[in-house]
């Protein structure tokens, strides 16, 4: 990409950090830090001309900074917050720079074709500022001319978003398919979910397909059977996890949402749709809407994702869940007449029959009956806004007071146990709660039922919902783990996911009777629900909500009763809030 050598970039990142509680630059993301991502961003959209402005540990930051081979600018005033930072920013300009950028460090994911954009935007049309903008919310890094920004005063109440909006009439927004100019880092829950989307981020995130879907002027009833074609495919990509394949979650639930991008706008919409995906940088999304309109059986012996999306588009007519038959029906009749287009549709329904053959052969169920199952409560979850609380049991007795492997020993609640199940009661007594869900030992049941008495709801105990199993390592220490299997104790730490002890369960074992347990609670339900469940379960179906790998699954705590918040609308989950303590009553 051609370098732009009149648009600087100001990267803020002289704060304390103080609701993070770590210094955020650098902190690890990815294979580098936040700032580092940052820089890098910047320098993919042909931005050469980067400025770091420190201040709050800035010895810490200038190795960094030179290592990189950019500038930086100390802000001695930083205490003073970050609009004193963008003062030294703009100080540092040559005469020669026509605008800049400016982005807070704990913005660091912005994509580099939005930052491309936001700069092609400004050339074109020269306003004083250019904002991105998404889902209709401005968001960072604002593109800023360096003659607005000799306007700027020395202090300015509200800080520059206030300085800005005097300057509305000026201004000009860029609508962007990029999530990340709003995400930023100020909680350690907000870090989470930057990783999770860094992992995933050559999939669009649920809002950005919709906003893609959106943007190519989707119609409702389109949506509508996009939405339903993700959740289908979504659920037989759970059931394949579940019989002990390992198909992308995120990647089959945006090419269900996408798959019909292009209808109605090219002869060819499958291939269409997988053209701009591609433009934008989804390839294996594009890849599996290449082919859902028809696909080689061929191809392969195991089902992939693109297979996936393709069967569930043919379970799914308008938002109905249908048969193969059905589905084929209207094609079959239309063009009866017309022997070569014939032939193209039944050679469809022969390769769609093979796939879904395959599925249920793997499944030993037919994949019909699976989706069919849910089709009429899917339709109906379109649009319902609801949460998921998901709680971690009370303390429990130890016989030997110090920390152990307990995996599902069947453990009672101690005395401090079931004064927290009683606090957590109290702190739900406000959630209009439909159902309650738990593991059935013990501990997370009790901790079910006192919350349940409260609210006068029967709860479901399900063995599917028990803590991993650690075979020969239930009861043991973690020092006895160390001594006396020590080179199985540095495997768990190489491969945390799929190690399994003998006797037991991986992570991923676990995962694969847990997740298809949390999915048939969301289904079988309405309204705010509650699972109540154990630290180990609970870790897993939130990597599950963030599209977290299993493998940083102990970057999440779970103290005991402590409480999750799982948003869920039109299929699509999203955490809330994290391991909140008794002592954050809502």
């Amino acid at each position: 990409m051609a370098l732009d050598t009149k648009i600087a970039a100001l990267i803020l990142a002289a704060g304390y950090s103080s609701r993070m509680g770590e210094f955020k630059p650098l902190l690890p993301l990815g294979a580098s830090t936040v700032m580092e991502e940052a820089v890098e961003r910047f320098r993919r959209a042909g931005i050469e001309d980067i400025r770091v402005i420190c201040g709050h540990r800035a010895d810490e930051l200038r190795p960094v900074i030179a290592r990189l081979g950019i500038r930086g600018i100390l802000n001695s005033r930083f205490e003073r917050g970050m609009y004193s930072s963008v003062l030294a920013g703009v100080e540092s300009l040559e005469a020669e720079i026509e605008a800049f950028f400016v982005l807070p460090v704990d913005v660091p994911l912005v994509k580099p074709a939005t930052i491309a954009a936001l700069a092609a935007s400004y050339r074109q049309t020269r306003p004083k500022i250019v904002y991105p903008r998404f889902e209709g919310l401005r968001g960072h890094p604002p593109v800023i001319s360096t003659e607005l920004a000799a306007k700027l005063p020395d202090d300015c109440e509200g800080g520059l978003a206030a300085f800005l909006g005097g300057y509305e009439e000026e201004a000009a927004d860029l609508d962007v398919i990029d999530q990340a100019v709003l995400m930023n880092c100020n909680t350690r829950l907000d870090y989470l979910k930057l990783k999770a989307y860094r992992s995933r981020e050559e999939i669009p995130a649920y809002r950005e397909c919709m906003a893609l879907l959106k943007g190519r002027n989707a119609t409702g009833e389109l949506i509508s059977h996009c939405q339903t074609v993700a959740e289908a495919a979504r659920m037989l990509a759970v059931e394949l996890y579940s019989a002990g394949l390992d198909p992308d979650f995120e990647l089959v639930g945006a090419a269900g949402l996408l798959h019909d991008l292009a209808k109605g706008l090219a002869p060819d919409h499958a291939e269409a749709g997988a053209r701009f995906l591609e433009t934008i940088g989804y390839s294996r999304v594009a890849s599996a809407v290449a082919s859902h309109t028809d696909i080689e059986p061929e191809r392969q012996a195991c089902p992939d994702e693109a297979d996936i999306v393709h069967l569930a588009d043919k379970f799914v007519k308008g938002d109905k869940v249908v048969s193969l038959e059905e589905r084929f029906e209207g094609a079959l009749k239309k063009f009866a007449a017309r022997p070569e287009v014939l032939e193209a549709v039944q050679r469809r329904l022969r390769n769609a029959r093979t796939i879904n053959a395959r599925f249920e052969n793997i499944l030993g169920v037919s994949p019909h009956d699976l989706v069919g199952k849910y089709g009429a409560l899917m339709r109906a979850a379109v649009g319902g806004p609801r949460n998921i609380y998901l709680a971690r049991h009370g303390a429990v007795e130890h016989q030997s007071g110090v920390k152990c492997y307990i995996g599902q020993t069947d453990l009672c609640l101690s005395k401090e146990g079931i004064e927290q199940a009683e606090k957590l009661a109290a702190k739900l007594r406000p959630i209009p709660l439909t159902a309650i869900f738990s593991s059935d030992l013990g501990r997370a049941s009790d901790t079910a039922k006192i919350i349940g008495a409260l609210h006068g709801i029967e709860t479901t105990a399900m063995s599917s919902f028990r803590e991993i199993a650690l075979g020969d390592w239930e009861g043991l220490t973690f020092e006895d783990v160390r001594r006396l299997h020590p080179a199985e104790y540095e495997q768990r730490g190489r491969d945390i996911a799929h190690f399994r002890p003998s006797g037991g369960e991986s992570f991923t074992d676990c995962a694969r009777r847990v997740i298809p347990a949390f999915r048939d609670a969301i289904y079988s339900t309405r309204g705010d629900i509650l699972i109540v469940a154990h630290a180990g379960v609970n870790r897993i179906l939130l990597c599950f909500a963030m599209g977290k790998p299993l493998s940083e699954l102990f970057e999440i705590e779970q103290d005991y009763c402590c409480l999750n918040r799982i948003g869920c609308r039109d299929f699509s989950l999203e955490l809330e809030s994290l391991n909140e303590p008794l002592s954050l009553v809502r």
